[in-house]
């Protein structure tokens, strides 16, 4: 499989925003199709809300993911090989 971008941070990135983008426009068609009123608005609101919360925790994942292997990376690259054989 190849992405469109060469480095994967961009692809990340551009996936992101396009699902933010298309989310948001699902929504918005959502709620046009239901009647007048308090329902309405909550919908929009609870619906924005869980849109930015899956954006937030995809970005707060890739920040972990990113960090955490840098970090095995070079607690692997700092301890010697000790290579014990029975």
């Amino acid at each position: 499989m190849t992405a469109s971008t060469k480095n994967l941070g961009d692809f990340f990135y551009r996936t992101l925003a396009g699902v933010a983008i298309g989310a948001s426009m699902l929504l918005t068609c959502a709620v046009s199709q239901l009647p007048e009123g308090a329902d309405r608005g909550e919908f929009m609101v609870f619906g924005l809300g869980a849109v930015l919360t899956v954006l937030a925790s995809a970005l707060v994942l890739r920040a972990a993911y990113a960090s955490g292997f840098s970090k095995a990376l070079s607690i692997a690259a700092s301890e010697p090989n000790r290579c014990v054989t029975a």
